[in-house]
């Protein structure tokens, strides 16, 4: 997951009705026997039957929406032991398969979470989401030519299942490129993503940092500093500003942009976080180091300064 947000993993991933067993409450009685995998004809079948059906649906379903209440909270290894729940009440549901290694790729357990996209695409092939997650999986691993084979097949899967392309599958493929260090193409790629959907602001965001990377510096700035207008509470962003604005120099804007950030995410101070697991663009990951660093050492030398006052206080006293 080179630069930026990754659109898939069991935080951010769509959640489709069809064959990956998400079901609405508009759903046909018939047609929830059908997702459960037990298609009944009306002549044959008996009240009975269905009601134990209807059961078994209603605890997937149940536990189904558990699960994603904790993968929304990010409690990523809760939510695991749901979907394993799930898988061993009925293993032939792909969407089980599939957002349990959303949950582990969020963990970090990429080669397990490859084992689930794999039994989930075997289940469901025509299905885009198990090729998405498993090209965040294979990020993970930095096999980025693997995920952009997957994002390029999830693409093909949208279009002819739906009808229509799917934006996370460019943005993620500019994340794959940004692994690869083709930046420019990353550009391109986090564009399109954001003019295919113009709600979709985490591509725009990418897109600015890759900008910041292939020096369209004012773009990227001018990019960054709506973003934080229209979404001020974008920690990522602000952070990002702040490491900009330090390194033109602009010290009091860099200042205000970290103080916004600090109130919202602290794990911008770790700079390790930042180049690890947020992935940010080289350049940029080299401007908050920068920050950090200074940051650093004016408040050690601002408390060095107080504890002298103090001492002397103390002494003249």
């Amino acid at each position: 997951m080179a630069t930026g947000f990754t659109s898939v993993a069991a935080v951010s991933q769509r959640h489709r009705g069809i064959s990956l067993c998400m079901c609405s409450q508009s759903v046909s009685r018939r047609s929830m026997l059908a997702l459960v995998g037990l298609v009944l004809t009306p002549r044959v079948a008996v009240a009975t039957d269905q009601d134990k059906a209807l059961e078994e649906l209603r605890k997937v379903t149940d536990l189904q929406a558990k699960a994603f209440g904790l993968t929304n909270g990010m409690n990523y290894v809760e939510a695991e032991k749901v979907w394993t729940k799930i898988i061993d009440m009925k293993d032939d549901n792909a969407a089980a398969w599939s957002n349990r290694g959303n949950c582990r790729t969020s963990q970090g357990r990429f080669d397990e979470a490859i084992a689930d996209f794999n039994k989930a695409i075997d289940l469901a092939p025509n299905e885009p989401d198990p090729y998405l997650g498993r090209g965040v999986a294979f990020e993970g691993l930095r096999k980025y030519e693997d995920a952009l084979k997957d994002y390029e097949t999830a693409n093909e899967k949208s279009r002819s299942r739906y009808g229509q392309e799917d934006p996370v599958t460019y943005n993620n493929r500019g994340n794959a490129y940004g692994g690869l260090g083709q930046w420019d193409k990353a550009v391109q790629l986090y564009q399109k993503a954001a003019d295919m959907n113009r709600n979709y602001v985490f591509a725009r965001a990418n897109e600015a940092l890759a900008r910041y990377q292939i020096g369209d510096t004012e773009k990227s700035l001018s990019m960054m500093r709506f973003l934080v207008r229209k979404y001020p509470g974008f920690a990522d962003i602000h952070a990002a500003l702040a490491a900009a604005y330090w390194a033109d120099g602009s010290v009091a804007a860099s200042e205000s942009e970290w103080s916004s950030a600090m109130k919202l995410d602290y794990r911008y101070k770790d700079i390790d976080w930042i180049r690890l697991n947020r992935r940010w663009p080289p350049r940029l990951v080299n401007d908050i180091e920068n920050f950090l660093k200074l940051t650093k050492q004016k408040w050690l030398l601002a408390n060095v300064s107080i504890q002298e006052a103090l001492k002397a206080t103390l002494q003249t006293g």
